[in-house]
């Protein structure tokens, strides 16, 4: 008897311990000047649309945009800041940034519960704009 209860108990723990099941997540954001800070008066806009393989930590998107003041000078995604530090890290995109930008990376743990939580956001910076035309907060999609 006791070593039926062991054995169960044996069992229950690695259970426990076993790694949770792999998702695929999606995640979408509506880009505009509005959302900038401060809010900028562009005519641009734009969309997102991301998905998170959790089991390889690839995070791959596809972000189209128009009616910006110029091309693109950058493209991120921003994390908030650590509390007492320099702001967020985030992941760049990398060349070309021209419309649509496709394109993936992979995340650490912590990009990816940030990611999880609604913390991300997304920007797009051009000439006139350097610290951002357009923006949006990344939101769990269906």
């Amino acid at each position: 008897m006791y070593a039926t209860i062991a054995v169960t108990l044996a069992v229950g723990s690695l259970w426990a311990c076993a790694p949770a099941a792999a998702e695929i997540l999606h995640f979408r954001a509506t880009l505009t000047g509005a959302a900038e800070t401060p809010p900028n008066p562009t005519t641009g806009a734009g969309s997102a649309e991301l998905t998170l393989d959790t089991e390889s930590k690839m995070l791959s998107w596809r972000v189209t945009y128009g009616g910006l003041s110029g091309p693109l000078t950058g493209a991120h995604f921003k994390a908030p800041p650590e509390p007492g530090s320099a702001p967020g890290s985030g992941v760049d995109f990398t060349p070309p940034l021209a419309s649509p930008i496709v394109s993936s990376a992979r995340l650490n743990d912590i990009e990816i519960g940030d990611l999880r939580a609604g913390l991300w956001s997304i920007n797009l910076l051009t000439a006139r704009n350097p610290h951002g035309e357009i923006c949006g907060d990344l939101e769990r999609a269906p």
